[in-house]
Protein backbone atom coordinates (compact mmCIF):
# COMPACT_ATOMS: atom_id res chain seq x y z
CA UNK A 1 0.00 0.00 0.00
CA UNK A 2 3.03 2.27 -0.43
CA UNK A 3 1.46 4.69 -2.86
CA UNK A 4 0.69 8.37 -2.95
CA UNK A 5 -2.92 7.70 -2.00
CA UNK A 6 -2.20 5.48 1.00
CA UNK A 7 -3.93 6.29 4.27
CA UNK A 8 -0.92 5.00 6.21
CA UNK A 9 2.20 4.03 4.27
CA UNK A 10 4.13 0.82 4.80
CA UNK A 11 7.13 1.13 7.05
CA UNK A 12 10.42 2.12 5.41
CA UNK A 13 14.02 2.05 6.66
CA UNK A 14 14.15 5.87 6.93
CA UNK A 15 14.59 7.29 10.44
CA UNK A 16 13.85 10.96 11.03
CA UNK A 17 14.95 12.87 14.11
CA UNK A 18 12.76 15.75 15.28
CA UNK A 19 14.33 18.25 17.67
CA UNK A 20 11.72 20.30 19.51
CA UNK A 21 8.61 18.51 20.83
CA UNK A 22 6.12 21.36 20.65
CA UNK A 23 2.95 21.27 18.54
CA UNK A 24 4.80 21.77 15.26
CA UNK A 25 7.48 19.24 16.06
CA UNK A 26 4.90 16.63 17.04
CA UNK A 27 2.92 17.25 13.85
CA UNK A 28 6.08 16.88 11.72
CA UNK A 29 6.99 13.62 13.47
CA UNK A 30 3.43 12.36 13.09
CA UNK A 31 3.28 13.06 9.37
CA UNK A 32 6.67 11.44 8.80
CA UNK A 33 5.58 8.23 10.55
CA UNK A 34 2.27 8.26 8.63
CA UNK A 35 4.37 8.24 5.47
CA UNK A 36 6.34 5.19 6.62
CA UNK A 37 9.29 6.60 8.58
CA UNK A 38 10.50 5.82 12.06
CA UNK A 39 10.75 8.99 14.18
CA UNK A 40 12.95 9.74 17.17
CA UNK A 41 12.04 12.79 19.25
CA UNK A 42 14.36 14.96 21.28
CA UNK A 43 13.74 17.92 23.56
CA UNK A 44 15.82 19.43 26.34
CA UNK A 45 13.74 18.04 29.24
CA UNK A 46 12.38 14.59 30.01
CA UNK A 47 8.98 16.13 30.73
CA UNK A 48 8.64 17.65 27.24
CA UNK A 49 9.89 14.47 25.60
CA UNK A 50 7.34 12.28 27.38
CA UNK A 51 4.60 14.87 26.95
CA UNK A 52 5.13 14.60 23.19
CA UNK A 53 3.74 11.04 23.30
CA UNK A 54 0.51 12.28 24.82
CA UNK A 55 0.25 15.09 22.29
CA UNK A 56 0.82 12.73 19.37
CA UNK A 57 -1.59 10.11 20.66
CA UNK A 58 -4.28 12.73 21.30
CA UNK A 59 -3.76 14.15 17.80
CA UNK A 60 -4.16 10.69 16.27
CA UNK A 61 -7.41 10.02 18.12
CA UNK A 62 -8.61 13.44 17.03
CA UNK A 63 -7.92 12.42 13.42
CA UNK A 64 -9.82 9.17 13.97
CA UNK A 65 -12.81 11.12 15.27
CA UNK A 66 -12.69 13.39 12.20
CA UNK A 67 -12.48 10.47 9.78
CA UNK A 68 -8.88 10.95 8.62
CA UNK A 69 -7.52 7.73 10.17
CA UNK A 70 -8.88 4.44 11.44
CA UNK A 71 -8.72 3.22 15.03
CA UNK A 72 -6.21 0.51 14.20
CA UNK A 73 -3.83 3.13 12.79
CA UNK A 74 -3.19 4.73 16.18
CA UNK A 75 -1.11 1.98 17.75
CA UNK A 76 0.59 1.26 14.43
CA UNK A 77 1.81 4.84 14.15
CA UNK A 78 2.69 5.23 17.83
CA UNK A 79 4.82 2.10 17.50
CA UNK A 80 7.02 3.95 15.01
CA UNK A 81 7.97 6.66 17.49
CA UNK A 82 10.59 6.73 20.25
CA UNK A 83 12.49 9.37 22.21
CA UNK A 84 16.20 10.05 22.68
CA UNK A 85 17.77 11.32 25.88
CA UNK A 86 20.54 13.23 24.12
CA UNK A 87 21.01 15.24 20.95
CA UNK A 88 23.98 13.06 20.02
CA UNK A 89 21.85 9.89 20.09
CA UNK A 90 19.29 11.61 17.87
CA UNK A 91 21.92 12.32 15.23
CA UNK A 92 23.37 8.82 15.44
CA UNK A 93 19.99 7.16 14.84
CA UNK A 94 18.73 9.48 12.08
CA UNK A 95 19.30 9.99 8.37
CA UNK A 96 17.63 13.39 8.54
CA UNK A 97 17.12 15.69 11.52
CA UNK A 98 14.45 18.40 11.47
CA UNK A 99 14.73 21.26 13.98
CA UNK A 100 11.43 22.72 15.16
CA UNK A 101 12.27 24.95 18.12
CA UNK A 102 11.13 28.53 18.74
CA UNK A 103 11.85 31.15 16.08
CA UNK A 104 14.83 32.60 17.91
CA UNK A 105 18.12 33.12 16.07
CA UNK A 106 20.35 32.57 19.09
CA UNK A 107 18.53 29.37 20.06
CA UNK A 108 18.69 27.97 16.54
CA UNK A 109 22.36 28.93 16.07
CA UNK A 110 23.33 27.25 19.33
CA UNK A 111 21.42 24.13 18.34
CA UNK A 112 22.99 23.89 14.88
CA UNK A 113 26.44 24.61 16.30
CA UNK A 114 25.93 21.72 18.70
CA UNK A 115 24.76 19.42 15.91
CA UNK A 116 27.75 20.49 13.80
CA UNK A 117 30.15 19.69 16.61
CA UNK A 118 28.51 16.30 17.15
CA UNK A 119 28.75 15.54 13.45
CA UNK A 120 32.45 16.51 13.50
CA UNK A 121 33.13 14.10 16.37
CA UNK A 122 31.51 11.16 14.62
CA UNK A 123 33.50 8.89 12.35
CA UNK A 124 30.74 8.86 9.72
CA UNK A 125 31.00 11.22 6.72
CA UNK A 126 29.81 14.74 7.50
CA UNK A 127 27.18 14.68 4.76
CA UNK A 128 25.57 11.44 5.98
CA UNK A 129 22.93 13.25 8.08
CA UNK A 130 20.79 16.04 6.63
CA UNK A 131 20.41 18.85 9.17
CA UNK A 132 17.17 20.72 8.46
CA UNK A 133 15.39 23.69 9.99
CA UNK A 134 11.64 24.28 9.94
CA UNK A 135 12.24 28.03 10.20
CA UNK A 136 10.15 30.48 8.21
CA UNK A 137 11.44 33.89 9.29
CA UNK A 138 15.17 33.36 9.87
CA UNK A 139 17.58 32.93 6.92
CA UNK A 140 19.40 29.60 6.92
CA UNK A 141 22.70 31.39 6.26
CA UNK A 142 22.34 33.24 9.57
CA UNK A 143 21.56 30.04 11.45
CA UNK A 144 24.54 28.09 10.08
CA UNK A 145 27.20 30.80 9.71
CA UNK A 146 29.13 29.79 12.85
CA UNK A 147 29.05 26.05 12.20
CA UNK A 148 32.17 24.09 11.17
CA UNK A 149 32.67 24.25 7.40
CA UNK A 150 32.50 20.49 7.12
CA UNK A 151 29.01 20.38 8.64
CA UNK A 152 27.19 23.49 7.44
CA UNK A 153 27.10 22.19 3.86
CA UNK A 154 24.68 19.50 5.07
CA UNK A 155 22.18 22.08 6.34
CA UNK A 156 19.03 23.11 4.50
CA UNK A 157 15.70 24.70 5.34
CA UNK A 158 12.81 22.20 5.30
CA UNK A 159 9.57 24.00 6.16
CA UNK A 160 6.34 22.07 6.60
CA UNK A 161 3.20 24.01 5.77
CA UNK A 162 0.61 24.39 8.51
CA UNK A 163 -1.19 22.25 9.66
CA UNK A 164 1.41 19.67 8.44
CA UNK A 165 -0.87 16.61 8.77
CA UNK A 166 -1.83 15.16 5.35
CA UNK A 167 -0.20 18.08 3.49
CA UNK A 168 2.10 17.11 0.60
CA UNK A 169 3.91 20.39 -0.02
CA UNK A 170 7.24 21.04 1.74
CA UNK A 171 9.38 24.13 1.18
CA UNK A 172 13.16 23.74 0.81
CA UNK A 173 15.48 26.71 1.38
CA UNK A 174 19.17 26.65 0.56
CA UNK A 175 21.72 28.72 2.45
CA UNK A 176 24.94 30.22 1.10
CA UNK A 177 26.72 27.12 2.36
CA UNK A 178 24.33 24.35 1.30
CA UNK A 179 25.97 21.79 -0.95
CA UNK A 180 24.20 20.85 -4.17
CA UNK A 181 24.24 17.22 -3.11
CA UNK A 182 22.44 18.19 0.09
CA UNK A 183 19.62 19.85 -1.87
CA UNK A 184 19.36 16.88 -4.20
CA UNK A 185 19.29 14.42 -1.31
CA UNK A 186 16.61 16.38 0.56
CA UNK A 187 14.44 16.61 -2.55
CA UNK A 188 14.90 12.91 -3.31
CA UNK A 189 14.02 11.85 0.24
CA UNK A 190 10.84 13.94 0.31
CA UNK A 191 9.69 12.60 -3.06
CA UNK A 192 10.35 9.06 -1.85
CA UNK A 193 7.86 9.77 0.95
CA UNK A 194 5.34 11.22 -1.55
CA UNK A 195 5.81 14.81 -0.45
CA UNK A 196 5.87 17.55 -3.08
CA UNK A 197 9.07 19.55 -2.39
CA UNK A 198 9.58 22.99 -3.89
CA UNK A 199 12.36 25.54 -3.44
CA UNK A 200 11.82 28.95 -1.84
CA UNK A 201 12.09 31.62 -4.54
CA UNK A 202 13.51 34.23 -2.15
CA UNK A 203 10.34 36.37 -2.19
CA UNK A 204 7.08 34.55 -1.58
CA UNK A 205 6.53 32.31 1.44
CA UNK A 206 3.95 29.69 0.57
CA UNK A 207 0.97 29.50 2.93
CA UNK A 208 -2.02 27.24 2.54
CA UNK A 209 -5.47 28.76 2.28
CA UNK A 210 -8.39 27.33 4.24
CA UNK A 211 -9.73 25.90 0.98
CA UNK A 212 -6.44 24.12 0.26
CA UNK A 213 -6.30 22.71 3.79
CA UNK A 214 -9.86 21.46 3.40
CA UNK A 215 -8.93 19.77 0.12
CA UNK A 216 -6.01 17.90 1.70
CA UNK A 217 -8.19 16.80 4.59
CA UNK A 218 -10.98 15.67 2.28
CA UNK A 219 -8.51 13.58 0.27
CA UNK A 220 -7.31 11.91 3.45
CA UNK A 221 -10.87 11.22 4.55
CA UNK A 222 -11.53 9.44 1.25
CA UNK A 223 -8.60 7.11 1.97
CA UNK A 224 -10.45 5.60 4.93
CA UNK A 225 -12.32 2.52 3.66
CA UNK A 226 -14.80 2.53 6.52
CA UNK A 227 -17.25 5.31 7.35
CA UNK A 228 -16.28 7.06 10.57
CA UNK A 229 -19.12 8.04 12.83
CA UNK A 230 -18.86 11.49 14.28
CA UNK A 231 -18.22 11.68 18.00
CA UNK A 232 -21.58 12.34 19.68
CA UNK A 233 -21.86 15.19 22.13
CA UNK A 234 -22.14 13.70 25.56
CA UNK A 235 -24.74 15.21 27.79
CA UNK A 236 -24.09 16.43 31.30
CA UNK A 237 -23.83 13.49 33.64
CA UNK A 238 -26.12 13.31 36.58
CA UNK A 239 -24.47 13.47 39.96
CA UNK A 240 -25.80 10.03 40.85
CA UNK A 241 -26.47 6.96 38.78
CA UNK A 242 -24.32 4.62 36.72
CA UNK A 243 -22.41 6.08 33.79
CA UNK A 244 -22.93 4.86 30.21
CA UNK A 245 -21.06 1.67 29.38
CA UNK A 246 -18.50 3.34 27.10
CA UNK A 247 -17.48 5.67 29.92
CA UNK A 248 -16.44 2.73 32.07
CA UNK A 249 -13.50 1.98 29.79
CA UNK A 250 -10.14 3.13 31.18
CA UNK A 251 -8.34 5.91 29.35
CA UNK A 252 -5.91 4.85 26.63
CA UNK A 253 -3.11 7.15 27.69
CA UNK A 254 -1.62 5.12 30.53
CA UNK A 255 1.90 4.10 31.42
CA UNK A 256 1.05 0.47 30.56
CA UNK A 257 -0.29 1.25 27.10
CA UNK A 258 2.52 3.64 26.33
CA UNK A 259 5.31 1.31 27.50
CA UNK A 260 5.12 -0.79 24.33
CA UNK A 261 5.91 2.17 22.11
CA UNK A 262 8.19 4.18 24.35
CA UNK A 263 11.65 2.81 23.82
CA UNK A 264 13.09 4.70 26.73
CA UNK A 265 13.49 2.31 29.64
CA UNK A 266 12.80 4.87 32.32
CA UNK A 267 9.45 5.81 30.83
CA UNK A 268 8.04 2.29 30.83
CA UNK A 269 7.71 1.81 34.57
CA UNK A 270 4.18 2.20 36.04
CA UNK A 271 5.76 3.88 39.06
CA UNK A 272 6.55 6.89 36.88
CA UNK A 273 2.91 7.63 36.10
CA UNK A 274 2.24 11.23 36.98
CA UNK A 275 -0.50 12.27 39.35
CA UNK A 276 -1.92 14.37 36.53
CA UNK A 277 -2.76 11.24 34.54
CA UNK A 278 -3.89 8.92 37.35
CA UNK A 279 -6.21 11.22 39.31
CA UNK A 280 -9.81 12.05 38.33
CA UNK A 281 -10.84 15.34 36.73
CA UNK A 282 -9.82 18.32 38.84
CA UNK A 283 -13.23 19.93 38.29
CA UNK A 284 -15.90 17.22 38.64
CA UNK A 285 -13.67 14.76 40.57
CA UNK A 286 -15.36 11.84 38.77
CA UNK A 287 -14.33 11.34 35.13
CA UNK A 288 -10.86 10.36 33.86
CA UNK A 289 -8.54 13.12 32.68
CA UNK A 290 -8.94 12.60 28.95
CA UNK A 291 -8.68 16.22 27.78
CA UNK A 292 -5.25 17.34 26.55
CA UNK A 293 -5.17 21.14 26.58
CA UNK A 294 -3.43 23.00 23.77
CA UNK A 295 -1.01 24.78 23.90
CA UNK A 296 0.02 24.18 27.55
CA UNK A 297 -0.24 20.38 27.31
CA UNK A 298 -1.80 19.77 30.73
CA UNK A 299 -4.26 16.92 31.31
CA UNK A 300 -6.26 17.98 34.34
CA UNK A 301 -9.90 17.72 33.22
CA UNK A 302 -12.34 15.34 31.61
CA UNK A 303 -13.73 16.09 28.16
CA UNK A 304 -17.03 17.51 29.43
CA UNK A 305 -15.44 19.88 31.94
CA UNK A 306 -12.77 20.98 29.48
CA UNK A 307 -15.47 21.83 26.91
CA UNK A 308 -17.35 23.87 29.51
CA UNK A 309 -14.19 25.79 30.44
CA UNK A 310 -13.26 26.34 26.78
CA UNK A 311 -16.64 27.84 25.98
CA UNK A 312 -17.03 29.65 29.29
CA UNK A 313 -16.18 33.19 30.25
CA UNK A 314 -12.56 32.34 31.22
CA UNK A 315 -11.12 29.65 28.89
CA UNK A 316 -7.92 29.03 30.84
CA UNK A 317 -6.11 25.94 32.09
CA UNK A 318 -6.95 25.12 35.72
CA UNK A 319 -3.30 24.24 36.36
CA UNK A 320 -1.18 26.97 34.75
CA UNK A 321 -3.83 29.59 33.84
CA UNK A 322 -2.69 29.76 30.22
CA UNK A 323 -5.44 30.41 27.63
CA UNK A 324 -6.88 27.28 26.02
CA UNK A 325 -6.85 27.29 22.22
CA UNK A 326 -7.96 23.73 21.56
CA UNK A 327 -8.81 20.45 23.27
CA UNK A 328 -7.60 17.06 22.07
CA UNK A 329 -9.14 13.81 23.28
CA UNK A 330 -6.38 11.51 24.60
CA UNK A 331 -8.57 8.41 24.27
CA UNK A 332 -10.42 6.62 21.47
CA UNK A 333 -13.76 8.13 20.46
CA UNK A 334 -16.76 6.16 21.77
Amino acid sequence: MSSRGARVHERTDITVGVVGCGRMGCAIAGEFVRRGCTAVLYDHTEYTRNRAFQTLRASLWDHVANGYLLKQDVEELMGRISVCDTLADTLVKSQVVVESVFEDLTLKKDLFNSMGSIAMSQSAPHDQVLLCSNTMAIPMSDITEDMPKESRGSCIGMRFLHPVWFVDEVELTESDYTRRTTSQEAEKLLKQLFFQPFFFDGCYRRKLTLSEISTYQSRQRLRCPEPIKSVPKRGIRKKFGSPPSHEKEPPVVTEESMSSVELVESASSPDRATAEESEPCAVCLEEPRWALLIPCGHMAMCIDCAEKVLHGTRPICVVCRQPIEKILRAAPPP
